[in-house]
């Protein structure tokens, strides 16, 4: 299964990144302690896995792929605020996080990634990676 993973980290602040794993099974997404609650990594890893669900590397050597448009918004969350909200469009992809959960810094700084990643991704059918295939 691919598997997206939230690391919160401690000591002097750095940006948020996203490090893919080297046995190809998922992502790591590295957020400062002061861009994202306790109790968010698992709420945010939860959410991640479920929509990687439908993407995949492209192959190597293939071209480049049209850009998805990646947002994260900060709208309050009625009832819980680990609850996050995701619309996938085929041009584009939101997120929606209570405040409480993320930063705007950090916000701001996962779409840029996740966009300037997305070419390089492709979209894969249900049960794709359940398969074994990569």
């Amino acid at each position: 299964m691919w598997t997206m993973h939230v690391e919160r980290v401690t000591g002097d602040y750095v940006k948020p990144e996203i490090v893919d794993l080297e046995d190809g099974s998922g992502c790591i997404f590295k957020l400062h302690e002061t861009d994202i609650s306790e109790d968010g990594p698992a709420s945010l890893s939860n959410v991640l896995t479920r929509q990687a669900q439908f993407w995949a590397p492209r192959p190597a050597g293939s071209p480049a792929g049209p850009v998805v448009t990646v947002t994260w918004h900060r709208v309050p969350r009625d009832g819980n605020p680990l609850s996050i909200g995701v619309k996938d469009g085929v041009n584009k992809i939101e997120y929606q996080v209570d405040p409480r959960l993320l930063s705007q810094r950090a916000a701001d700084y996962l779409g840029q990634l996740d966009t300037e990643r997305s070419p390089y991704w492709q979209r894969v059918p249900r049960g794709y990676h359940d398969d074994g295939q990569k």
